[in-house]
């Protein structure tokens, strides 16, 4: 079959998960049109401005992640469908948003250990919620359950890495693990502490395989 109709005007779009650089918007035609849609075409606006186009080639998810926006900056969204035979009428614009101040990373899920040789951890984890901002890097803390937690290490490691070999830690001894993530704002809360596992002090190798496989 081939449609030959224009797409009707969509409905307003709606805006959420509102960060200091970035939103969802969520993308539908218009409740009584008839005629399948293939995409949207997604523009924004700071109010008083004009209208920019997000990406020249249709959207085709309904729930589209804007990025690259301005901290603590008022925007405005509409959008316009799209199918085969040509480009309908931009809706209304969306509710005015404000995106937020610059913040830290969410808390990240406890790592997991995947790989145990004599004194050596290799530990992952699953980056969290950047809240908007690049993560800039991690931070990994262990220490003996028990113990006092503010005298646990603390190793940096730079850059997007969520995995991590940590050497030489004591032999024959307990260790928990926990880590936090890092932005140009600045470190967010760690994360809960890993289950514990106990080193050894010889060449044996554990591997926990239920981790591996995530």
């Amino acid at each position: 079959m081939v449609f030959t109709a224009v797409p009707r005007c969509p409905t307003s779009p709606e805006v959420e998960d509102i960060r200091s650089t970035r939103c969802t918007v969520t993308c539908r035609p218009a409740s009584d049109d008839t005629v399948p849609v293939t995409g949207f075409l997604v523009e924004r606006r700071t109010p008083g401005q004009d209208w920019v186009r997000l990406d020249e080639l249709p959207v085709t998810q309904w729930k589209y992640v804007v990025r690259r926006l301005v901290p603590r900056t008022q925007y405005q969204f509409r959008l316009a469908a799209v199918n085969q035979v040509d480009v309908g009428d931009f809706s209304e614009p969306s509710a005015v948003i404000t995106t937020g101040a610059p913040s830290a990373p969410d808390q990240p899920c406890p790592p997991f250990v995947v790989n145990l040789v004599g004194t050596s951890v290799t530990l992952v984890w699953t980056a969290p919620d950047d809240g908007g901002e690049v993560i800039t890097g991690y931070v990994v803390r262990f220490g003996v359950p028990g113990t006092d937690v503010s005298s646990y290490a603390k190793i940096p490691f730079d850059g997007d890495t969520t995995t991590c070999l940590l050497m030489y830690l004591k032999p024959k001894t307990k260790y928990q693990f926990a880590v936090s993530a890092e932005n140009k704002v600045g470190c967010g809360p760690p994360s809960k502490f890993s289950e514990h596992v106990i080193t050894c002090n010889y060449s044996s190798k554990y591997i926990n395989s239920s981790a591996a496989r995530q």
